[in-house]
C-alpha cells in the first residue's frame, strides 16, 4: 500500500481533471487504503458490489450470453499458516504442498468477464466451491438456460444436480478414474464393434464457408455419444434428468499419451533389469525376496506401468570354500543372488493404447442445442477462463507476491484487483467487437512492426501503444499550465474502439 500515495502525488493533475473532483495525495495514505481493503474484504459488501456491477455491465454492454465458466486458481504466499485461517498449506497444481490461498471465479463468455470471485483458504478442496459460485452468478445473470462449463472438479454429481435444478445445463469432463473408474472402458468396449459410427470433429476455422464437408484429414478428433439417466436427492427433492456422455478421442492428445507410454515402458524395463545385475565387483545384489518385490513395486509406481509387465525371478545360490585362518575354522559361504526376467504384457499394453486419448464429457443439454462437435469447441474455449487467471498472475495486476500480512487486507486487495481484471476484459471486448463490426484490424500496436495488424487486441497491448504520451507541467506565477503531447492516429483509433470521445483528454490541456 505504501507506494500508492507517492504514485498519486505524481499524477495529481491527471487524476483531478479526469475524475472531475479534487484529489490529494493524502487521500491515498496507507491507513486510508487499509480501510478500503478492509471494507472490500467483507462478504456482504463485496457481493453487493459484484451483483450491482455485474448486472450493470450485462445491461449496458448487452453481454447476455448462454455460457458461464467456473474454475479455480491458487496464489502461493510466504505467510505463516498458523497466524490465521486464509493462508493455509494445500496441494498446489505442481503437486507440492505450499502455503496458499484459493481464488474461485465464475466468468462470462465470450470476453472472460469475471462475475463472481471468492477468496478461500488454501487447504480447502475445490469441489465444494463450484455450487456457491454458480448460485451467485445465477443471481446476476437472471435468466435460465445457461451452459455452465468447468473442469473435472466440477463433475461431482451434486454439483451437476444443482445446475439441473437451476434450469441450466452443464458441460464437464468426468473424473472417471476417481468417480467411475470402469466407465470409459465399458463404453469403449460396447462401441468397438461400431467404429464406423464415429463422428469426426473439426476446428471451426476448418469448416468450409459454403457449408460443405471438410477434408477428412483435417479432423482433430472423433467421438460418439450415449445417453443415461441420472437421479439425485437434493434438499429432500429427487432430481432426475437425461445425461449425454460424449466420448471423444483427441488425435493430438492420443499421440502425446502414446509417446509418453512408450517412454515410460522403456525406462521401467531398464530399471527392472538393473535390479539384478551380473555378478561383478561393485555391483550390489538383492539377496532377499521381499526387497526385490518392493523395488519392483516402486518402479511400477514411479513410471505408472502397473499391469504392463510379467515378472519371473529365481534365487541363484553359489557356494564358496573359505579356508581357515588362525583361530577361524574353514567354512562354506553361501551367496544368494536373485535373477529377474521381465516380459511385456502385450494385451494390457494394446488395451492402454486403444484407450489413449479418449475422454468422457457429460452434459444435460439436448443435442439440437449442443452437438458433439459444438461441445468440444466450447470446452476448448476454456482458455478464456485461463486468460483471466494469467492476468491476475501477470505483471500488471499480480495477485502474487502478496506483501500485506493481515488477512482482511489481503482478501480486499484480491477483490480490488479482480475489479481491474473486469476493466481489462471489457477493454478487450469493446475493441474486438468494434473491429469485427468494421471488418478491420488495429495496426501500429506491435513494437518494431507498425504494419502488423490484429483483430483481437488486448487492453495491455493497447495501453502499451500509448507509451510516450507526456503531460508537460509549467508552474508560473502560482498557477499551473499543462501541455499534452499530440496523440498519434493509433491513439485516436484506440479511443474510438473503446467508445471514448476523441477529446477525452482535452481537460488536461490548459492555457
Amino acid at each position: 500500500m505504501e507506494p500508492v500515495q507517492q504514485w498519486v502525488s505524481r499524477h495529481l493533475i491527471i487524476l483531478t481533471r479526469l475524475s472531475g473532483q479534487p484529489v490529494r495525495a493524502l487521500d491515498f495514505a496507507d491507513d486510508k487504503l487499509a480501510i478500503c481493503l478492509r471494507e472490500l474484504s467483507g462478504a456482504g459488501i463485496w457481493q453487493a458490489i459484484e451483483n450491482q456491477l455485474g448486472m450493470r455491465l450485462i445491461r449496458v454492454y448487452d453481454l447476455r450470453t448462454n455460457v458461464l465458466r467456473l474454475d479455480a486458481t491458487v496464489g502461493t504466499v510466504n505467510h505463516n499458516p498458523e497466524n490465521g485461517s486464509l493462508f493455509q498449506v494445500g496441494k498446489a497444481k505442481n503437486g507440492l504442498y505450499e502455503t496458499q490461498f484459493k481464488l474461485m471465479m465464475a466468468s462470462l463468455d465470450p470476453l472472460g468477464l469475471p462475475l463472481v470471485v471468492d477468496v478461500k483458504p488454501g487447504h480447502q478442496a475445490d469441489d465444494p466451491l463450484y455450487i456457491p459460485s454458480y448460485q451467485r452468478a445465477k443471481q446476476i445473470v437472471e435468466h435460465d438456460g445457461i451452459l455452465v462449463v468447468g473442469d473435472s472438479k466440477m463433475s461431482a454429481l451434486t454439483t451437476r444436480a444443482t445446475i439441473v435444478a437451476g434450469q441450466d445445463s452443464y458441460l464437464v469432463p468426468l473424473a472417471d478414474k476417481k468417480d467411475e473408474p470402469h466407465l470409459l472402458a465399458q463404453e469403449l468396449a460396447a462401441w468397438q464393434e461400431r467404429k464406423a459410427e464415429a463422428i469426426p470433429i473439426f476446428r471451426p476455422e476448418d469448416m468450409p464457408a459454403d457449408g460443405g464437408k471438410p477434408e477428412p484429414e483435417l479432423a482433430i478428433a472423433r467421438g460418439f455419444e450415449v445417453t443415461r439417466t441420472r437421479s439425485v436427492w437434493l434438499d429432500g427433492v429427487e432430481i432426475t434428468w437425461a445425461e449425454r456422455l460424449l466420448v471423444v478421442q483427441s488425435y493430438s492428445y492420443r499421440q502425446s499419451i502414446l509417446a509418453g507410454l512408450r517412454q515410460r515402458l522403456e525406462k521401467a524395463e531398464a530399471a527392472f533389469l538393473a535390479l539384478t545385475p551380473p555378478r561383478q565387483r561393485g555391483k550390489k545384489q538383492i539377496i532377499q525376496e521381499a526387497k526385490l518385490l518392493s523395488a519392483i513395486a516402486q518402479i511400477e509406481k514411479k513410471y505408472r506401468v502397473q499391469g504392463f509387465f510379467h515378472y519371473d525371478y529365481q534365487a541363484e545360490t553359489t557356494e564358496r570354500q573359505v579356508r581357515g585362518y588362525k583361530e577361524t575354522d574353514a567354512r562354506v559361504e553361501c551367496q544368494v543372488r536373485y535373477q529377474l526376467t521381465v516380459s511385456r504384457q502385450q494385451e494390457a499394453i494394446e488395451k492402454a493404447e486403444w484407450e489413449a486419448g479418449w475422454r468422457i464429457y457429460a452434459t444435460n443439454e439436448i443435442s439440437q442445442r449442443l452437438s458433439l462437435p459444438q461441445a468440444v469447441a466450447v470446452y476448448r474455449d476454456q482458455i478464456i477462463e485461463e486468460n483471466v487467471f494469467r492476468r491476475l498472475h501477470g505483471k500488471m495486476l499480480s495477485i502474487t507476491p502478496l506483501y500485506v500480512q493481515r488477512e482482511d487486507h489481503a482478501q480486499g486487495l484480491v477483490h480490488l484487483l479482480t475489479l481491474a481484471a473486469r476493466l481489462l476484459a471489457l477493454g478487450d471486448y469493446l475493441a474486438r467487437e468494434a473491429l469485427a463490426t468494421l471488418g478491420e484490424e488495429l495496426t501500429d500496436v506491435y513494437a518494431g512492426n507498425p504494419n502488423r495488424g490484429t483483430t483481437r487486441p488486448t487492453s495491455e497491448r493497447m495501453f502499451k501503444a500509448c507509451d510516450g504520451i507526456d503531460l508537460v507541467i509549467f508552474p508560473k506565477d502560482g498557477r499551473t499550465s499543462t501541455f499534452l503531447t499530440g496523440l498519434r492516429p493509433v491513439h485516436q483509433r484506440i479511443l474510438a474502439l473503446l467508445g471514448l470521445h476523441s477529446d477525452t483528454f482535452a481537460t488536461l490541456q490548459s492555457a
